[in-house]
């Protein structure tokens, strides 16, 4: 992933183009194919997740599909935050690359580069309100 690609997803895009780089060097990226489980509920919470390509659904067992993400857009940091397992599971609709930064890294982000936490906060509202990124339900 570049920088200019990084910078384009809120949660990096709060920080210094440094700052950005060097959460890079500590991420891996991976492709998902269409179908694939990213993350399943129930399993233990180790990475978060930052959409680069591609599209995903987010189910659960009590309440079935609840939300579709996309590009700019994360996933995973219920679990990290509050450590505990995956809430809900994460399915690629389509070939998904994403970032993927390990629990001890976001934790350390967060304290380093506290601005980061206001673009998630922001879209972690929209979710509780069920409102997508776009404006829409």
């Amino acid at each position: 992933m570049t920088n200019d690609e990084a910078a384009r997803i809120p949660v990096l895009a709060a920080l210094k183009e440094k700052d950005r780089k060097e959460i890079l060097a500590h991420a891996r990226q991976r492709t998902y194919a269409p179908g694939e489980a990213v993350v399943r509920e129930g399993d233990s919470a180790l990475n978060l997740f930052l959409i680069v390509r591609g599209q995903a659904h987010v189910a659960s067992q009590a309440r079935g599909d609840v939300a579709t993400l996309g590009p700019g857009e994360f996933f995973g940091e219920v679990g990290l935050v509050e450590n505990h397992s995956r809430i809900a599971s994460v399915i690629a609709d389509e070939e998904l690359t994403c970032i993927l930064l390990p629990a001890w890294e976001f934790r350390s982000l967060l304290d380093a580069h506290p601005e980061m936490a206001v673009p998630m906060l922001h879209a972690m509202i929209r979710r509780m309100h069920g409102i997508s990124a776009h404006g829409h339900p």
